[in-house]
């Protein structure tokens, strides 16, 4: 079930990757950053964090509460955070 949802690039050496993936028939979360080597595939690092699926929702309402926090603190331009792709809307 592992499936790669997306990959931001966060500089020149590492990447953060947003998972749906599956341990032991339990599906869950995973945002993890990923060490990008001069030569070869991106490997995990520990740096990251994995949820439950049931922990969505709440995640999901603390993203919606960052993007009003930078939008009011003009962190974030309006018209990039509104043209985000939403693929399943």
């Amino acid at each position: 079930m592992d499936q790669l949802i997306a990959t931001i690039e966060k500089n020149a050496d590492e990447e953060i990757r947003v998972s749906l993936r599956e341990f032991k028939g339990h599906p869950f979360i995973d945002i993890r950053v990923y060490w990008k080597p001069p030569d070869g595939e991106p490997g995990p690092t520990k740096k990251g964090v994995t949820l439950s699926p049931e922990l969505f929702p709440r995640l999901k309402e603390a993203i919606s509460a960052l993007e009003a926090a930078l939008l009011k603190a003009q962190l974030v331009d309006r018209r990039a955070a509104e043209s985000v792709h939403h693929p399943e809307k």
